[in-house]
């Protein structure tokens, strides 16, 4: 029985459960940059959608993006590097050369159907690394429940 319940401690405190749940800068990264790329093409369709699914998801979009970057990526970079803004913000920039080596990628493989199917989904899958701000995700769903209806038009 106590070596079951060892065993049980051991698994519960595990570090992959541990990474699950906080995800890495990278991954966070990721997310933004996928948001960002959705944003700026959002602009080649305008004509085709109404004008307040357009606003909605560049609103919940840019919310979202600005809450990951600003108060979840960037304090934590300064926490990795023990409060060293010079050091964050070289670690910034490395990872904004990425996210230009990601949207090219995603630029490639990019197709308007892609932006309101698979792009809302991965986006959606995002908000699990995080806790978002009420008002964040407000933002956030309305955005993805305008590209949804933008879809199905």
């Amino acid at each position: 029985m106590s070596r079951y319940l060892v065993f049980m401690v051991g698994l519960l405190c595990s570090p992959s459960l541990v990474w699950a749940a906080n995800p890495s800068i990278n991954e966070l990264n990721s997310c933004v940059a996928l948001v960002e790329f959705v944003d700026s093409k959002l602009d080649d369709y305008a004509k085709n959608y109404a004008e307040e699914d357009i606003r909605a998801v560049h609103t919940g979009l840019s919310s979202y993006r600005d809450y990951l970057q600003e108060e979840v990526i960037t304090p934590r970079l300064l926490n990795m590097y023990g409060g060293n803004a010079g050091q964050a913000k070289l670690m910034q920039t490395l990872f904004d050369r990425q996210k230009n080596t990601f949207a090219s990628h995603l630029n490639e493989r990019y197709s308007e159907k892609k932006l309101f199917t698979e792009y809302a989904a991965a986006i959606n899958d995002c908000t699990a690394y995080t806790r978002i701000k009420p008002e964040v995700v407000k933002k956030l769903n309305l955005a993805i429940t305008a590209m949804i209806r933008m879809q199905n038009q």
